[in-house]
């Protein structure tokens, strides 16, 4: 038995983590660039709203100066937040790469988190507040404008909780005072 599978349940071993973060978080990162390149080339800052589909997804260019859904409590500033996201991102890079892992799901969350706070990260670093572009809704009734790195930070952050609420416990084989091998 191979020093990657050792244990009650198979273990994910550094190069099969390796291989997901590279495989996740370049991608996640450069489609994050890419499209909040092209709005900044294309749209005007708070400008008009370009409706797509029958006007429930639209985009809608804001520079968002606070976090998650434009909440900007008065005590962060610009860098606060980009000393957070590289906590984030250094912290969940450190988890992915030397925690008991055994599961391929909370591996892909942890890299789509990533990828994601890295998106966020140059936005705060280039110019103190993030890129925004994407509106859904009805009428007036709509959902905070955000971006693709947002929508990867969500997404992963979900199935960590689905993870560790759901499917964590009713997949450990071991009891908690069994060792690792």
């Amino acid at each position: 038995m191979d020093s990657e599978n050792s244990g009650a349940q198979a273990r994910i071993g550094l190069k099969t983590r390796l291989s997901w973060l590279l495989a996740l978080v370049p991608p996640v990162f450069l489609l994050d660039l890419v499209t909040k390149r092209a709005v900044l080339h294309y749209m005007e800052p708070y400008g008009p709203t370009v409706g797509l589909i029958d006007n429930i997804a639209r985009l809608r260019f804001i520079y968002n100066e606070g976090i998650v859904f434009g909440l900007n409590p008065s005590f962060f500033s610009g860098t606060v937040l980009a000393v957070f996201s590289v906590a984030v991102a250094l912290l969940m890079t450190g988890y992915l790469l030397f925690a008991r892992l055994d599961d391929i799901p909370t591996l892909a969350a942890l890299c789509l988190v990533i990828g994601g706070a890295c998106g966020n990260l140059v936005d705060r670093i280039a110019w103190g507040r993030v890129v925004d572009f994407i509106e859904i809704g009805i009428g007036d009734l709509t959902w905070p404008v955000f971006n693709v790195a947002d929508i990867s930070v969500t997404v992963g952050a979900v199935l960590l909780a689905w993870r560790l609420i759901f499917a964590a416990p009713a997949e450990s084989g071991r009891s908690d005072g069994e060792k690792d091998s």
